[in-house]
């Protein structure tokens, strides 16, 4: 079969050997810019839009700032942490002060103690550290706070 195709290839004419042979070349290069060259361009270009698309984002995400206000409080952290706990009902155990970290440890409900450690975060309370234990419905809590 292979004789064949080549003693065939070898009757026809030079000039008709050429034109198969530039035909084959043009084909080769569509088949090379259509199958592999497009699509690897247009991959690129997605990929590229994309980056930049994420970039814009993580620009987005570091210009982004709370929506809350920022209160402006008369009463030290200290003095706002103490009478928040007691009246929430949770047990003040444990209360210093050094330097610019305050050291808290109270107890009380587990519900009660998280929905007091949420609202003094959102009301600025920078946790250094939280160490919570529970027992029962009772959460042991102990906390460091940044004083500024």
């Amino acid at each position: 079969m292979k004789a064949r195709v080549r003693e065939r290839w070898l009757q026809l004419p030079r000039r008709d050997r050429q034109l198969c042979a530039v035909l084959g070349v043009f084909l080769l290069a569509v088949f090379a810019f259509y199958g592999v060259w497009q699509p690897a361009q247009q991959r690129l270009t997605a990929a590229q839009t994309l980056y930049a698309q994420r970039i814009a984002q993580a620009a987005d995400v570091q210009r982004a700032r709370p929506t809350r206000a920022a209160r402006v409080y008369t009463q030290p952290l200290s003095s706002r942490l103490s009478e928040s706990a007691a009246s929430a009902g949770l047990n003040v155990q444990q209360f210093e002060m050094d330097n610019q970290v305050l050291r808290i440890t109270l107890s009380g409900n587990a519900l009660v103690a998280l929905e007091w450690l949420n609202r003094i975060e959102q009301e600025g309370a920078e946790f250094e550290s939280l160490s919570l234990e529970k027992s029962g419905q009772a959460l042991q809590v102990q906390l460091q706070i940044n004083n500024p």
